[in-house]
Parts: structure tokens; C-alpha cells; sequence
């Protein structure tokens, strides 16, 4: 019979087992599904049948020393169990270690969505002489049959669905696509969505008025206003309008420093979606260098952020060692940087700015940049990244195409914080 214990960065489930083993954290990944999901809130000296944590892994190392490689003490460091230990201890136990949160459906504070599925793409070797791909269209759609599951699972406790509005300014034909992409992905995860359109010379006062009515509104869970807004518009003002509790954007700046204090909040989709992509892939981040390529404030700082905070907080953070690079770095500067980097990041819209030879043999590569080219040989236009692909997959361990990484993950991102969003509301709600 299965019993249940709880550890400060790792959960414990203890069984009735014999025999001591360990297997390594790529086949635990494949049964995480399998395991109930938990939080964790003890030390690490914690009382496991009688046996402190420390001390199993004192006799792990004895009874397996053969794992006592750099990968292993790096887990052992942060206190992150990636795999399945069993120990031969009084009751004959078992013992599994998963680094978890607590499900977003389970503790209601809507924060965190627990992983079913794991996207395990093994690093480059002397076999494999080109990149494994990360695929963004994959993987969020995964996300949103997640999202669909959870929602009908919420609604069928009496819930209403999640409500979404989407403020469109002006007739500019990008924005018109990415506002109609978001609305049928709310409608395939089973959240009610609504635009609302405007001419480009709405005034800003009318707009912000609109918007605090929408604040105001207890069936609207989400505001979205699509950006660029016309000139003549704050844009500023206008994100900083939108009620924290709506923000799914997380554009607001009292929501941007709460990310940047790592307290729970609702973070911006793109820097999210970035963090779901480098997480569900396992790419190692702890203690890794990483260089963000671009320093904007919705998608640059954030991911920063996300990749260097401490990964025991709300935010999750991945506990990397972060060099920011931008416009006004050297381009010696910037390949040397990027040549010692096991993670890179780019978002600049500059097409070809990482060249193939500025990338370290087996980093991951995470392209956020999307601009729209004329393909010389054929005269029709095409969407490329900041990377240069072709050469960059010959060289990375990990990397994203575009389109196809992570432009889907956005607006993945963007459903998870719509369903946070009404979660939260809804829990307000009950609380007054």
C-alpha cells in the first residue's frame, strides 16, 4: 500500500519494495504522469520511515558510485531528485523523488500547471549531427488539450467558462491575424472569447474608459489590448489600465515587478511560453550560462528574469547565470558571449544575427525573433528568425524553428493565463 511523504524541494512516495536501485531521471520523466500530484513544504532533513533524507543519499552514492558524475552532483546541489531512488531500509522501502508543484486545479490558486507529458529530445552526439528540433506546435498543442481537460474538469464543479476580451485598434493586418489565432484557440480550450473592435482614431481617454469598464465587468476574466496601439496612444497607459487581476498579458507594471521580485503573478505569454519550451524539452538550466539576446520589456527582461531567478519561488525560475546582450553590444562582444553560452535566447527581429559559428557545440538555441524576408530565389516572403538555421542546427543540441517554436507557445500561454486569471477571480469572489 502506497503511503505519502512530503520533502522541501523533492516528493516522496514510499511503497513496499525490496531491492536497491536507481534509474536515471530520463526514465522517471516518462512515469511523472503516473504520480499524484503534490506540493512541498518541509526541510530536506525531513524523517522518510525513519531515514533522513541526507542519509539515503549517503547510501545511494555508496550503492551506486558509478552516478557520481558532474550531472549528478549538479541535481544533488539544488536538491532537485530527477530520478527514482530506492533504498533498502526498515520497512523494505521505496522511495521516489520528483521536483513537483502543486497542481493549479488542486490548490486553487491557479498558479502553476502541473506537466503530463515530458518532451524528452536528447542532446546532439557523435551520431546525430544536427539539432533536435523543438517543436513548439507540438508541444502547445499538448498544452491546450491540457487546458481543455482542466476547464471542463473546473466547470464541471459549477464554474462558469473563463471569459477572454480582446481590444483591436485600427485595421493593421498582423494584428487582425494574431487577435483571430487567439480567439480559435480560446474556443478549442473551451474559453469564451469576444473582440471588440475600434477605429485607429479611438481617443485615448474613450479607450481607457472602455477598459475600466471591462475592469468593472464580473464576467470578464481576461483583457487583452493587441499591441502597437496608434501613436497618439500611451501605450504605457493603456497596459498599466488593465486591472492585475485581468492582466493576461502581464503587462501591467505593478504585475512586471512582481515577476521581477519572483512572487507569484500573471507573466507575460511570450517569456512563459520560452520557459515551458526550454522545461518541457529538460534542458538543463541549473548553473548554466545563458545569454538573452534583446532587452525589451515584454519579452527581453522577462525571460532574463525567468531563466536566472531562484527556482524554489513562485515564478519557478531556472536558476541559470543570465548575460543580457542588446543593440548597443560590440558584435565581437556579442559572439563571445554567445560562444560560451549553453542557453541562448534571441528576440531582436534581426534576421541572421547568431551565425552558426558564434553558437557552443551542443547548446539549446531558443529563436523568439520573427520577421518577414523575400526569399531572393523566389520572390515570395517568408518568416525567419534571428538565427541563421541551417547553420545553427549543425552546431546546437536543441533548437527552434520559425515559425513552429515559439510563436504557438504564445498563445498557449496566453489561454493558461486566462484560466489562472478566473481562477483567481472566481476564489476572491468566494472569499468576500
Amino acid at each position: 500500500m502506497m503511503q505519502m511523504a512530503t520533502l522541501t524541494l523533492e516528493k516522496a512516495l514510499v511503497t513496499p519494495m525490496g531491492s536497491v536501485t536507481i534509474t536515471t531521471a530520463r526514465l522517471i520523466e516518462a512515469k511523472l504522469r503516473r504520480l499524484p500530484r503534490g506540493t512541498i513544504s518541509c526541510k530536506q532533513e525531513l524523517q522518510v520511515n525513519g531515514t533522513s533524507t541526507n542519509a539515503l543519499l549517503s547510501q545511494i552514492r555508496i550503492s551506486e558510485p558509478q552516478l557520481e558524475d558532474t550531472s549528478w552532483r549538479g541535481y544533488l546541489r539544488k536538491r532537485k531528485l530527477l530520478g527514482t531512488i530506492s533504498v533498502e531500509e526498515r520497512g523494505e522501502s521505496r522511495v521516489r523523488m520528483v521536483h513537483t508543484k502543486k497542481s493549479s486545479i488542486e490548490n486553487g490558486s491557479g498558479h502553476i500547471l502541473a506537466f503530463d507529458k515530458h518532451y524528452r529530445t536528447d542532446t546532439k552526439d557523435s551520431l546525430n549531427t544536427m539539432a533536435k528540433l523543438i517543436d513548439g506546435k507540438q508541444i502547445s498543442a499538448d498544452i491546450r488539450a491540457e487546458l481543455h481537460e482542466q476547464i471542463e474538469q473546473w466547470m464541471a464543479k459549477g464554474n462558469r467558462a473563463p471569459q477572454l476580451t480582446a481590444i483591436l485598434i485600427g485595421d493593421d493586418p498582423a494584428s487582425n491575424t494574431y487577435v483571430s489565432n487567439k480567439m480559435k484557440a480560446a474556443a478549442d480550450v473551451g474559453i469564451n472569447s469576444k473582440t471588440e473592435r475600434y477605429g485607429a482614431d479611438i481617443t485615448e481617454e474613450d479607450l481607457l474608459a472602455r477598459i475600466e469598464a471591462l475592469n468593472q465587468d464580473d464576467s470578464v476574466d481576461g483583457i487583452l489590448v493587441q499591441l502597437p496601439v496608434p501613436g497618439h496612444i500611451n501605450e504605457r497607459k493603456v497596459c498599466n489600465s488593465v486591472s492585475c487581476d485581468k492582466d493576461v498579458d502581464g503587462f501591467n507594471e505593478r504585475n512586471v515587478g512582481r515577476l521581477c521580485l519572483d512572487m507569484n503573478t500573471l507573466i507575460p505569454c511570450t517569456p512563459l511560453g520560452v520557459q515551458e519550451l526550454i522545461k518541457r524539452c529538460q534542458i538543463e538550466t541549473f548553473g548554466k550560462n545563458a545569454v538573452v539576446v534583446g532587452r525589451s520589456k515584454n519579452v527581453g527582461m522577462p525571460i532574463a528574469m525567468l531563466l536566472h531567478a531562484d527556482g524554489r519561488n513562485d515564478t519557478c525560475a531556472m536558476d541559470a547565470t543570465v548575460t543580457i546582450c542588446h543593440r548597443f553590444t560590440p558584435p565581437e562582444e556579442l559572439a563571445r558571449f554567445c560562444r560560451s553560452a549553453d542557453i541562448i535566447v534571441t528576440a531582436t527581429g534581426v534576421p541572421g544575427l547568431i551565425r552558426g559559428d558564434m553558437i557552443k557545440e551542443g547548446a539549446a538555441v531558443i529563436d523568439v525573433g520573427i520577421t518577414r524576408v523575400t526569399d531572393p530565389a523566389t520572390g515570395k516572403t517568408k518568416l525567419v528568425g534571428d538565427v541563421d538555421f541551417e547553420e545553427a542546427r549543425k552546431v546546437a543540441g536543441h533548437i527552434t524553428p520559425v515559425p513552429g517554436g515559439v510563436g504557438p507557445m504564445t498563445v498557449a500561454m496566453l489561454m493558461k493565463n486566462t484560466f489562472i486569471a478566473a481562477k483567481n477571480l472566481a476564489s476572491k469572489k468566494v472569499q468576500n
